[in-house]
């Protein structure tokens, strides 16, 4: 029988809202800011500017017309939909609360199992998600996703049945007992880290009690959970006790695989006509793992593979999953569509950099 990759993750609405409205307090600030100084040069201080932004901040419209729709959310649904798409039998475990059954009629389209989404009598988080011409904000609702958990209710082994891979995203308090249950069963054990989670490193020593197979972390959230800017063997030396394999994104500066014996650097790859870059983390990890999906057969064998005579082999494999990874993010974030496996084959064969 197939196996296939277990995503452990939220699934919530999100409110798309797609607004002029930070294109406008841009322009209403940058020329009450030249105003200013045109005629007030010798008078600059902090407290001043302060008062000219809120003023551009009160002079925008008090209700802003845009256009919204809404869709499905979370980091779980991401990359479920991601692995699925690429081709992997694909389950998503997560906790919804009411009023979002159609979330779960859409996956089962996709193809991704929903035997364990489990839903309960509580009110949905929702993401806001606004769009402008150059930016895009998402305000989080954590005092909504927090109730999103999974007391009370009891997943059984059979759950993991088939699968190669457990992959939680992001990684925390209430999917840590799944997730190293899944490594007991033998599992290769995939997480991401994220701050929306975790905010400090001790918080990250008290949720990880072993060294998992491997992890994905931007740069950005390492700063802040680490609270400065660090080179990335800095970086590493402080993270590399939670899992075997590290993969550091940084965008457009490209990303940092580390294991004990190897550094792999693949460079960052700019690109024109880029639609819209969320998403693309979510994407990167999910192309990595349908790769290291297709190449290590199982738990056993990446073992092996970290052994020291086999770390070349190692590095190989995990070149080619960053490199799909990398390309598969591309992909997302210049077409804003979900790739097939197909869709890629023929992206990376005609794929031209700039």
């Amino acid at each position: 029988m197939n196996k296939g990759i277990v995503v452990i993750g939220e699934l919530h609405q999100d409110l798309y809202y797609e607004s002029d409205f930070y294109w406008q307090l841009v322009q209403k600030i940058v020329t009450n800011i030249i105003n200013f100084i045109k005629f007030n040069p010798d008078d600059l201080n902090r407290k001043l500017f302060e008062k000219i932004v809120k003023k551009g901040f009160s002079e925008t419209p008090k209700k802003i017309v845009g256009h919204c729709y809404f869709k499905r959310g979370g980091n779980g649904n991401n990359s479920a939909e991601f692995i699925a798409k690429l081709g992997v039998l694909t389950k998503l475990i997560s906790v919804i609360g009411r009023g979002s059954e159609w979330m779960i009629s859409e996956l089962n389209e996709l193809g991704v199992n929903t035997d364990d989404i489990f839903q309960i009598d509580e009110i949905t988080p929702v993401s806001t998600i606004i769009k402008s011409d150059f930016t895009t904000k998402i305000h989080l609702a954590p005092n909504l996703k927090n109730r999103m958990n999974f007391e009370g209710i009891e997943i059984e082994d059979d759950a993991f049945l088939n699968a190669k891979i457990i992959y939680s995203t992001p990684i925390a308090k209430k999917f840590i007992k799944l997730f190293e249950n899944g490594s007991k069963l033998g599992l290769i054990t995939a997480f991401n880290i994220e701050t929306q989670k975790v905010q400090s490193i001790e918080q990250l020593d008290g949720l990880i009690k072993q060294k998992f197979d491997l992890f994905f972390l931007n740069l950005k959230d390492a700063y802040s959970i680490l609270n400065g800017t660090f080179s990335i063997d800095q970086v590493d030396e402080k993270f590399k006790k939670y899992a075997k394999i590290r993969i550091y994104t940084a965008g457009k500066g490209g990303s940092f695989t580390r294991t004990d014996n190897f550094k792999i650097f693949f460079p960052g790859i700019e690109v024109e006509d880029i639609i819209d870059r969320t998403g693309a983390g979510d994407c990167f990890a999910a192309g990595f793992l349908t790769k290291l999906f297709e190449l290590v057969k199982d738990k056993e064998i990446l073992n092996q593979l970290n052994k020291d005579e086999n770390q070349e082999k190692l590095k190989d494999i995990l070149s080619k999953c960053v490199e799909f990874a990398t390309y598969t993010a591309i992909y997302k974030i210049t077409n804003q569509l979900i790739p097939t496996q197909k869709e890629m084959d023929v992206f990376i064969k005609t794929f031209k950099i700039k």
